[in-house]
């Protein structure tokens, strides 16, 4: 058993561990800003996966696994609209933003997202939105036509520009901020981790991403603290560690002071990305979710039927709380519980975003909720439907509602994701 804690412990340490490619007698200037991060694995993992999947497999797995998706994967709200419906409102929305030329293609209906439905774009206009999109697809797997597939593109070179021998303004990013650049979002205040003195509104800056990296006191963190000033030069503590993890050129939309002194709004302006994929930000809200492929499939394999209840345990954000409510066709009952009372009316906001009725939600520790049946009356953490309702095994829920409310209801009929 020991010795099973130590291998997972041991995969959890190596899968996420970046490192450049580039060593340090490497390095200049000219192939510094690119970004080209390798996963260094743990050498008793390594060996294994190897002999699991060949040492060819291996390879391309772990490339993979340092690359973002070039797919954005939109869940389609069925009772406000279709696919077909939103794929002909989002080739409107990118045409209006400098994209022309649209030829739609029908194909098979295979399973492929570059093989289904797809609509192929040329575009023209700014460098940004300069063939962002390559494709838009319906997917034609059974079940599954309400999912519908953006594709972007990358990677691309990106040119930061010479700066006359002097080292070019930065900021770094968090990791979280970086992924959701890389899917088309802008840099916001909360991401900047650090960022070089004297930068001003308008500076062109280059933005590269911080990764955690796993430490001797066995927990994940990166080694800055926010509002670290980057010299840019090889004296920087920095320096070397952010060589090969730059993810694109921006324009900063406040002073490096701004940055550390406010608490909201967009830092810096993406104008260039290493990955390109457009921004679905208060687009079509309430028609679409923006929602990964796995989390929809979670749903979908429940196969949740009008009229039933279902109880979701750890629902925040509400993803699949929706999905679910959505296939039910807002029929029957979808309890959310959450342990955060904030996420909670974030889950909220999303079902009345979604026009969704049959969402109850509570505030709920979910590790505190569970008791053995009166079956199970040998187990010593056997507890009865009295106990269940008292204060110290559930939170208080929002607006007034207390969280024993859901152990009051029938509790036949239930199906728990």
């Amino acid at each position: 058993m020991q010795k099973g804690r130590d291998f997972i412990k041991a995969i959890r340490r190596s899968f996420f561990t970046l490192h450049s490619n580039t060593s340090i007698s490497q390095m200049d200037q000219s192939t510094r800003y690119r970004y080209s991060p390798t996963l260094k694995w743990n050498p008793m993992v390594e060996e294994y996966f190897i002999k699991v999947y060949g040492a060819d497999h291996f390879s391309r797995i772990s490339t993979a696994l340092t690359r973002p998706s070039c797919y954005s994967c939109i869940r389609v709200n069925t009772l406000k609209s279709t696919s077909d419906a939103i794929i002909e409102k989002l080739l409107e929305i990118f045409k209006e933003r400098g994209m022309h030329n649209v030829a739609v293609l029908e194909s098979s209906t295979t399973w492929e997202p570059d093989n289904c439905c797809k609509a192929t774009l040329k575009c023209t206009g700014s460098a940004e939105s300069l063939k962002t999109i390559k494709s838009i697809s319906k997917c034609q797997f059974p079940g599954l036509d309400y999912v519908v597939f953006v594709k972007g593109s990358g990677p691309h070179a990106i040119h930061y520009g010479d700066n006359e021998g002097k080292p070019l303004k930065e900021v770094i990013v968090s990791r979280k901020c970086a992924e959701a650049v890389l899917r088309g979002a802008q840099v916001y205040v909360p991401g900047v981790l650090a960022c070089s003195a004297h930068v001003e509104r308008g500076d062109a800056v280059a933005v590269s991403v911080a990764v955690e990296q796993y430490g001797p006191d066995g927990g994940w963190g990166v080694a800055m603290t926010r509002g670290t000033v980057l010299q840019g030069s090889q004296e920087d503590p920095y320096y070397f560690e952010r060589d090969g993890f730059y993810i694109g050129q921006a324009t900063a939309m406040m002073s490096r002071a701004g940055m550390f002194r406010v608490t909201e709004g967009v830092a810096v302006d993406m104008k260039e990305r290493v990955y390109r994929l457009p921004s679905f930000y208060n687009l079509l809200e309430g028609e679409i979710f923006l929602q990964n492929l796995p989390s929809i499939i979670t749903a979908h394999a429940l196969d949740p039927q009008p009229g039933e209840r279902i109880l979701d345990m750890c629902a925040a954000p509400g993803g699949k709380t929706t999905a679910i409510a959505s296939l039910m066709k807002d029929k029957g009952e979808v309890v959310a519980v959450d342990r955060s009372h904030n996420k909670v009316l974030g889950i909220q906001k999303l079902a009345a975003e979604m026009g969704l009725s049959c969402i109850t939600t509570y505030k709920l520790d979910a590790l505190k909720s569970v008791c053995h049946g009166a079956e199970s009356d040998s187990l010593p953490n056997t507890c009865s439907a009295e106990d269940a309702r008292t204060p110290d095994l559930l939170s208080t829920g929002i607006d007034g509602f207390d969280a024993k409310l859901l152990f009051e209801k029938n509790s036949e009929g239930w199906s728990v994701p």
